[in-house]
């Protein structure tokens, strides 16, 4: 009897950690569907307006979740799409702003150390709010691969489509920045 419950302790024992991983690999590709989903109602409502902002003024918050949303272009907004933060963050949302990225200057898409955005852009962007130095750099490896990337879960990345300072406070998180497109 104490050997049958020695293997079945073992095999739990290997089984947890890939279960627990498995659970943050589908919180990732949930992030990732839900901002190609957001990618294709951003365009779809730039080609039938011609621009992304009434008047060219920029959208804050959740504000273009919201045009999405009345549009029909998205069955639930941002926040409710993506399940990838650390605690009860609510700060998820698409956001139209001007030539922005990482919160201060525009986005380096190409990795090649210059804003690709410029300040007068409308860029549109999705905003992710406490995520882990971790499920960040996760993101950034698969939408921007290893040579665009931070180097490991703790520093910051400002190259690519995904941009994001680093970590700080307990538990580590931070905000993540993700270009979807611009004008």
């Amino acid at each position: 009897m104490i050997g049958v419950l020695a293997v079945i302790a073992i095999l739990a024992g290997m089984l947890i950690p890939k279960i627990f991983e498995a659970i943050r690999n589908s919180r990732i590709n949930a992030t990732l569907e839900a901002y190609n989903t957001l990618k294709a109602a951003a365009l779809d409502n730039y080609a039938k307006w011609g621009r992304f902002a009434s008047n060219n003024l920029p959208y804050t918050g959740t504000e273009f979740d919201n045009v999405l949303f009345i549009e029909g272009r998205i069955d639930a907004k941002a926040s409710d799409k993506i399940p990838l933060t650390v605690g009860s963050a609510t700060n998820i949302y698409l956001s139209v702003t001007t030539g922005i990225g990482n919160g201060s200057s525009g986005y380096d898409l190409d990795g090649n150390g210059s804003a690709d955005t410029t300040n007068a852009a409308a860029v549109v962007e999705l905003v992710i709010g406490s995520v882990s130095g971790r499920d960040a750099r996760d993101l950034s490896l698969r939408l921007d691969g290893p040579s665009m990337s931070a180097t490991d879960d703790s520093s910051a990345d400002s190259k690519g489509r995904v941009e994001y300072a680093a970590p700080s406070g307990n538990p580590k998180a931070t905000t993540v920045y993700m270009y979807i497109t611009h004008q």
